[in-house]
């Protein structure tokens, strides 16, 4: 081999070489990233971070760095940005924040992708272009947050302790003589404010003691009032008269002029 082409083969085997030492340096993984914004203002305001010319908003959770898939394609106001070579191009950039986390940022998709999805779920408002006149009117798409239905109030009602009712002395009409059906005596009787009486003979004849069985031996039969008999001692006079307490019972009860 004459000398010139043994130079031509020498300088193709050198760059060949060459080529080969800078894909094993590019193999090798991305270092982690020694700046992180955790404590920049405009990470802590939730500020979007301008890439490339695009603008990129803070979307979903942060994710642990992978120095595998992950390599440095640029800075914001200091601060490094990486992509991930495994998702679509330009679509989402990382921003370092700290114990070896980053903050995913996304660009909106516009244009001839919206409406689309890359290599991940958006998180974003996306933009769909109009009918007329082909501009974009952006349609948020973020879960609308969830409800809960109220619960009632319900106020602690305290109950005072029922007062017993004032009883008041009334006078019942007198019934009717001849209706259908006897009433009993405690339905008929009247109520004075001295006592309870019956009205017989033109007088008032007031209740003078307990009920008593009736004996025909001791009493005997001197008138009606209202379809119950009235009964009288054969030998006391007219003073104190019996009035059965109901109909078909034989038990009576007196009653006598006050003076």
């Amino acid at each position: 081999m004459n000398r010139p082409a043994r130079l031509i083969f020498c300088s193709i085997v050198g760059a060949l070489m060459s080529t080969v030492a800078l894909a094993q340096v590019n193999l090798q993984p991305t270092p982690p990233p020694l700046v992180t914004a955790e404590n920049e203002t405009w990470y802590r305001a939730g500020e979007p971070v301008m890439s490339a010319g695009s603008i990129y908003y803070l979307a979903g959770p942060a994710i642990h760095f992978n120095g595998n898939e992950m390599v440095r394609t640029g800075f914001h106001q200091g601060i490094p940005l990486y992509s991930r070579t495994t998702i679509e191009p330009y679509s989402v950039v990382f921003v370092p924040i700290g114990g070896g986390m980053m903050q995913p940022y996304e660009r909106r998709r516009s244009g001839q992708i919206a409406g689309t999805s890359g290599s991940t779920v958006s998180a974003l408002p996306v933009e769909i272009p109009s009918a007329v006149g082909g501009s974009a009117a952006p349609i948020l798409q973020a879960p609308a947050p969830p409800t809960f239905a109220a619960q009632p109030v319900v106020d602690e009602v305290v109950v005072p302790p029922r007062q017993p009712e004032p009883r008041t002395q009334v006078e019942s009409p007198t019934p009717s003589v001849g209706t259908s059906g006897r009433v009993a005596r405690t339905q008929i009787r009247r109520q004075a404010a001295n006592g309870i009486f019956v009205a017989f003979q033109n007088d008032r004849w007031f209740s003078s003691g307990p009920p008593a069985s009736l004996d025909p031996r001791l009493l005997t039969r001197i008138g009606e009032w209202y379809g119950f008999p009235v009964y009288a001692a054969r030998d006391a006079g007219d003073s104190t008269i019996y009035i059965p307490i109901a109909e078909g019972l034989d038990v009576v009860a007196p009653y006598s002029k006050r003076r």
